[in-house]
């Protein structure tokens, strides 16, 4: 069974919509992703072995520059594309270009206290991996 496909657009206004259930058990994600309101539209939140992690489908390149300004920033695969990750004080950032520079698919991923930080960036990632499967 093919994934569903989704407009990039139609997502940021759902982002919970871009994990199925499948996806969640394939990334050991217990229960519904939780809709919440951002600064640049709605996020969705889940919680991956013990790692925070939130998903934007429309974030402008302004916000990911800010983000990134003073975290330790390296280029990552994440799918099929190519990935900006950046680490400041424990959270991990990742924005990914799917069609337009200025509409960034991204995660923050935040642990959970007492959890270990070198999983933050994978879990970020794999979200995101995940969900861009859903893009068409």
């Amino acid at each position: 069974m093919q994934p569903s496909k989704y407009t990039q657009a139609q997502l940021a206004s759902r982002p919970c919509d871009a994990l199925d259930e499948r996806d969640l058990a394939a990334l050991g994600i217990s229960g519904r992703g939780k809709q919440e309101s951002g600064k640049h539209g709605p996020t969705c939140h889940w919680k991956l072995a013990g790692q925070n992690v939130s998903l934007a489908l429309d974030l402008p390149l302004s916000y990911a520059k800010t983000m990134t300004k003073n975290g330790r920033v390296t280029q990552v695969p994440v799918g099929q594309h190519k990935a900006i990750q950046a680490e400041f004080q424990g959270i991990c950032f990742i924005f990914v270009a799917v069609h337009d520079v200025d509409r960034l698919v991204g995660t923050t991923t935040i642990p959970e206290p007492g959890e270990p930080q070198d999983t933050t960036c994978p879990a970020g990632a794999s979200v995101a991996a995940t969900a861009l499967t859903h893009v068409r």
